[in-house]
């Protein structure tokens, strides 16, 4: 009986680590916005970002736990159908989400190849298809499972090395998360900011 029991451990030991190795092979799969990086300062990576189009919303809220759930079901549902012409869009890394004062918003970059005008129009009049222009931006990376108090020690982490490599911020701090929540090793997580950069 115990050696059954054993067997049975090893089984499901051997199906978690098979999933789990699956999950992150897949998500590094998943296609990503684009990037070049113009200079490593210790942990700091400082990065240029080229002008992307972006679904967004805006929601009530002021926290990680708050935005992640109600803003990722918004454009989950845009980009899997719930748009006027029912078109299903790749979701693409990373998800970028910015905390405000009184509320925050999620965007999902949209796979390179698309334009404004072949973007379908949302079913949910609190998404906005939006463009961003090109950006620098330095950012910090991190490991393991999001929450608010990891993302704003952080925050002001990032904003410290930032002050020490003698860069300027121009923006608010904002999280960029890599990994679906089933995925639980191997986890990518970074805050970025805009800074002012010369060439």
């Amino acid at each position: 009986m115990k050696r059954k029991a054993m067997y049975v451990l090893i089984g499901l030991v051997v199906a978690f680590v098979g999933v789990q190795a699956y999950t992150t092979m897949s998500t590094k799969g998943t296609p990503q916005q684009p990037y070049t990086v113009l200079k490593t300062i210790g942990e700091l990576e400082v990065r240029r970002y080229p002008e992307a189009l972006t679904a967004s919303v805006l929601k009530p809220g002021t926290t990680y736990k708050e935005l992640s759930n109600s803003g990722f079901r918004s454009l989950a549902g845009y980009i899997f159908g719930g748009n006027a012409e029912e078109k299903k869009i790749a979701m693409t890394a990373p998800v970028h989400m910015e905390m405000g004062a009184d509320s925050s918003r999620m965007r999902f970059v949209m796979p390179e190849g698309l334009t404004m005008d072949s973007l379908p129009v949302p079913n949910d009049p609190n998404v906005e298809l939006e463009r961003v222009p090109e950006e620098v931006v330095a950012v910090l990376r991190f490991g393991g499972f999001s929450n608010d108090e990891k993302v704003a020690t952080h925050n002001d982490e990032l904003l410290r090395l930032v002050m020490a490599a003698g860069l300027e911020p121009i923006g608010p701090v904002r999280f960029l998360g890599y990994d679906p929540p089933w995925q639980l090793v191997a986890r990518r997580n970074e805050v970025a900011v805009a800074v002012r950069w010369e060439d």
